[in-house]
């Protein structure tokens, strides 16, 4: 197929954007702002812990000894991801940075290649070309999750190369390296389902089997096994090792009117792992695509197609944890362990396929349109780009990178303890156990969601008392699963960010020390002071404060 030859104004205007987007990143370095949530509070401090163990490689029955009293190695995933390797040869903020640049940067390029070729081939659609692809690449994707959400469109490309036969050795290239900078479980397990489906429908409707295509679906698929070959092992090959999903629960909405509401609520504004920011441009957008097909009595197929599609995804997502299905999941305890609702990271790609197609069908053939689209793909960018991670935690008031880590501060409180790290475990009260662990700390509790059940019910029994003081927090971590294995503090209300302007004290405190030293816990640092420290046990050493830290942290040793 021939493809028009790229405008290089558009293509450097774009690269330009996303790198004004990622600019506080660069310019600011370490007192910039970055996502907290399932990022920095523990993605990064356990990229950060593997990539500088000597385990990287560690055999089935390793154990990363820093965190959680030891986890077994294979909960921390693949050594056969790119992340990894980046926080190995990296510093972890430049290796953080040039994660998120990559991901942006592949984002365009994918997008932009499969709109240019498959959707948007004439030239006159160029502008509409790169400004899509410039909007989906400015979402705010989840870092850890690589390529998860960003490079579905580049692996869609290749596979529509190769389902048309017009592929090249480069298209099969895509498909090998991409499962070494993504998720099987978070987004790729369904893409690749998704693809089956379309071959399996093409194979009964056209009566003829495309064996390329079904080679290539086959092909990524035995990638990703060998790259997840740890994930495979614990799942079926290791009876050993119960993992605390087991106690995930059945269902988390009651009722058939909760499910619909949780679907349209994803349908309309997505969701957080895997944003799409379609709301205010680009459902409108459709509706006026939809409109404009109505008055010229002209059905969009492909744009009611894929409607339909991010249709049927959102009901699936809204029904997964509806009650109704929980005598199946008792029977069957895969479907309990393993989160089958993630279809929904396929949203991204497919919304902004959706607007790729509206716009055609706004633009038309006169100019009046063309000015609409163009405005319409302009605010989509424009939307998009005020989302950037940084600026939504600066206006939430959230700690720098810096701040946040506060490694000078951390520094000073290991060297008053003046101790072999490894020598001792420590917990966190009111700060997130990822801290203690980036700055070198061994901690009981830290935030995996996939750790042994044992040690979750052995770690209980520390907080055993404040879990009976509080439903919310009991619920959260009974019923919930457990992945955040905290101190959880009745007091504090699920705030693991007291920081130093917190004017609130922990009158009493009732956990069981006797289980915390039983375990090796022989510090607390806490954002807050215990009032009842020494009948419990604990006596306060030192407060610790810093001018780059978010933090102010009460040392409290165990007795």
């Amino acid at each position: 197929m021939y493809t028009y030859k790229a405008n290089k104004l558009y293509i450097v205007t774009a690269l330009a954007v996303i790198f004004l987007y990622l600019s506080p990143l660069y310019i600011l370095g370490q007192d910039a702002h970055v996502l907290i949530l399932d990022n920095v509070d523990g993605a990064v401090a356990s990229l950060k812990i593997l990539a500088e163990s000597d385990l990287i490689f560690g055999p089935m029955d390793s154990v990363v000894p820093q965190i959680m009293n030891g986890l077994p190695r294979n909960t921390f995933g693949t050594e056969f991801n790119l992340q990894v390797w980046l926080y190995h040869f990296l510093p972890p903020f430049t290796a953080y940075v040039a994660n998120l640049t990559l991901i942006h940067l592949v984002a365009f390029w994918g997008m932009w290649l499969l709109l240019k070729r498959h959707f948007l081939p004439e030239k006159k659609h160029e502008y509409m070309v790169v400004g899509v692809a410039l909007a989906f690449a400015l979402l705010p994707f989840w870092p850890h999750g690589g390529l998860s959400v960003a490079g579905l469109p580049l692996a869609l490309y290749a596979f529509m190369n190769i389902r048309t036969g017009q592929d090249r050795w480069s298209d099969w290239l895509i498909l090998a390296l991409v499962p070494f900078y993504s998720s099987l479980v978070f987004s790729f397990a369904f893409f690749l389902l998704l693809m089956g489906v379309w071959w399996l429908g093409e194979a009964l409707l056209k009566r003829e089997l495309n064996f390329s295509f079904l080679a290539a679906i086959l092909f990524m698929g035995l990638v990703y096994l060998v790259v997840e070959y740890r994930l495979v092992y614990n799942t079926f090959f290791d009876p050993g090792f119960v993992s605390i999903r087991s106690e995930f629960p059945l269902s988390r909405i009651q009722g058939e009117r909760a499910a619909i509401m949780a679907s349209w609520n994803n349908f309309i504004y997505g969701q957080f792992h895997a944003p799409s920011l379609h709301n205010l441009v680009i459902i409108p957008a459709t509706v006026l695509a939809l409109i404009i097909s109505l008055f010229k009595r002209k059905l969009p197929a492909l744009l009611l197609g894929l409607i339909f599609l991010c249709g049927i995804i959102s009901i699936w997502y809204g029904f997964w944890f509806y009650d109704g299905w929980e005598p199946l999941k008792q029977q069957i305890g895969f479907l309990r362990e393993f989160n089958f609702s993630r279809f929904h990271w396929l949203h991204p790609l497919l919304w902004y396929l959706v607007f790729a197609l509206a716009l055609k069908i706004i633009a038309g053939r006169n100019r009046i349109g063309m000015a609409i689209a163009v405005l319409l793909v302009t605010a989509q960018v424009g939307f998009v780009f005020s989302h950037n991670e940084g600026l939504a935690e600066r206006r939430s008031g959230s700690p720098t990178y810096r701040e946040f880590f506060a490694e000078e501060q951390y520094r000073e409180i290991r060297d008053y303890i003046n101790l072999p790290q490894q020598d001792y475990r420590v917990v966190s009260i009111g700060i997130h156990p990822s801290i203690s662990l980036y700055n070198g700390f061994y901690t009981l509790d830290g935030y995996s969601s996939n750790y042994p059940l044992s040690y979750k019910h052995e770690f209980r029994k520390i907080i055993a008392p404040e879990l009976d003081k509080s439903p919310f927090y009991r619920d959260y971590f009974d019923s919930l699963g457990g992945s955040r294995c905290y101190m959880f503090v009745e007091k504090l209300m699920y705030n693991s960010m007291m920081t130093k302007d917190s004017n609130i004290k922990i009158e009493r405190l009732d956990i069981d020390t006797a289980q915390l030293k039983k375990m090796g816990g022989r510090y607390i640092f806490s954002a807050l002071e215990i009032q009842n420290a020494g009948d419990i046990g604990l006596r306060l050493d030192r407060v610790f404060e810093h001018d780059q830290s978010a933090w102010k942290i009460y040392l409290y040793q165990v007795l």
